[in-house]
């Protein structure tokens, strides 16, 4: 038989997958206006096979409201695109060789503190270059440089100084970008990770994780993870004194297809210091590792202070075909430095279709938010319809 020539097998491992996703979101505010935000988005990616160990990649968003959106400013979320959206959001080089993968170009990054926050339409991508490596049984050594960022709702990049100051209220100016290096040991048992984030201008960070799975007693499977985080200012110290510490504990048990967890995080107060040491996560949304993150935000993300502590109680359930998610969680904010206390009860559902419809998904997320400061008092809902498609092109 004869064997297929280096470019038969670059086309034949080539690929084209996507989806097509309606995303609808509202909000029921006790201050400012209600948000009421429809938008219809696709995401089509293609990536050829490899040549020698060279691959290309690229990836194509479109977003439009269909023209149900209203004019009011007010009433619209700036983390969604408002009319229309077209942008290439990753376009990079890829060369494998020896358990060692360097990716160059527009791509998407998923690490504890920055990933894709692709809870709506579009994810967030960055333009640097990426190299992981795997040379090891069980063990993945990752280190990247990220020189620009692009929003969920933006057409452009732009540098990741300009976004992190503004984000982050000081002087809005350049920096030299964030290099990020992490090792993860991952048994599908148990799971270590640890991770550095150099910000040259700004703070340094180092996280770590734990995940243990205990021994089971009969049909229940407990487990424990741990996470530990340190900020410190470095360079030119832009934003002055940083002093920052994150410790956080997740318990829990897994029996049959049902999940229980209780999840705390603790952020000291360090007074004199930026925000009173509260723990920056400056690249993502409520999407960042912290076990007490929900829908609507979580520690890193309260308007009213930044030190305090947080516990949530979640409870699983995985039926076939359906996913669900009860939540309930308590921010206890410290109130010396103008904390101030909330609620938030999340639930989440989606259904999977199967057979001729299988990659065609229904998601209903659903967030009540009660707090001293009225203007985190909401109710949001999305409603999110997805298909994943996959089209030979062979």
């Amino acid at each position: 038989m004869s064997q297929a020539s280096p470019l038969q097998e670059f086309w034949n491992d080539s690929v084209f997958n996507g989806y097509v996703r309606s995303y609808f979101q509202s909000r029921e505010l006790k201050t400012p206006n209600d948000v009421e935000l429809y938008s219809l988005g696709t995401k089509l990616n293609f990536e050829t096979g490899s040549l020698y160990g060279l691959q290309g990649g690229a990836a194509f968003y479109i977003a439009n409201d269909l023209g149900a959106n209203r004019d009011d400013v007010k009433s619209q979320n700036f983390l969604l695109p408002v009319s229309e959206l077209n942008t290439v959001g990753q376009a990079y080089l890829k060369y494998s060789r020896h358990q060692t993968e360097l990716t160059v170009g527009r791509q998407t990054v998923d690490t504890p503190f920055i990933n894709p926050s692709n809870a709506f339409i579009v994810p967030v991508t960055f333009l640097g270059y990426a190299l992981s490596n795997t040379s090891f049984k069980s063990v993945t050594f990752n280190l990247m440089h990220l020189d620009k960022i692009k929003l969920r709702q933006e057409t452009i990049f732009q540098d990741t100084g300009n976004f992190l100051t503004q984000r982050l209220g000081v002087q809005r100016r350049q920096t030299s970008g964030t290099t990020v290096a992490g090792v993860t040991w991952d048994n599908k048992k148990h799971k270590l990770q640890a991770w550095n984030y150099y910000l040259p201008e700004l703070f340094n960070m180092v996280f770590f994780q734990a995940d243990v799975a205990l021994s089971p007693v009969g049909d229940l499977k407990p487990f424990l993870s741990l996470q530990y985080g340190y900020q410190f200012d470095v360079g030119d110290r832009l934003l002055g004194t940083v002093n920052a510490q994150v410790f956080g504990t997740n318990l829990g048990v897994n029996w049959q297809n049902i999940k229980f967890a209780y999840g705390f995080n603790y952020l000291p107060k360090k007074s004199g210091t930026f925000r009173n040491g509260g723990f920056l996560s400056p690249y993502s949304f409520a999407t960042d590792a912290l076990y007490t993150n929900s829908l609507d935000g979580g520690m890193t993300l309260k308007d009213s202070a930044f030190v305090g502590l947080g516990h949530k109680w979640t409870i699983n359930y995985t039926p076939t075909n359906f996913i669900m998610e009860l939540s309930y969680t308590i921010y206890d904010m410290i109130k010396s430095v103008g904390g101030r206390d909330s609620n938030e009860v999340n639930f989440d559902i989606a259904y999977l279709f199967q057979g001729k419809f299988k990659g065609l998904s229904l998601r209903n997320r659903t967030a009540w938010v009660v707090a001293e400061l009225k203007r985190e008092d909401l109710i949001e809902n999305r409603l999110q319809l997805q298909y994943i498609f996959d089209i030979p092109i062979h």
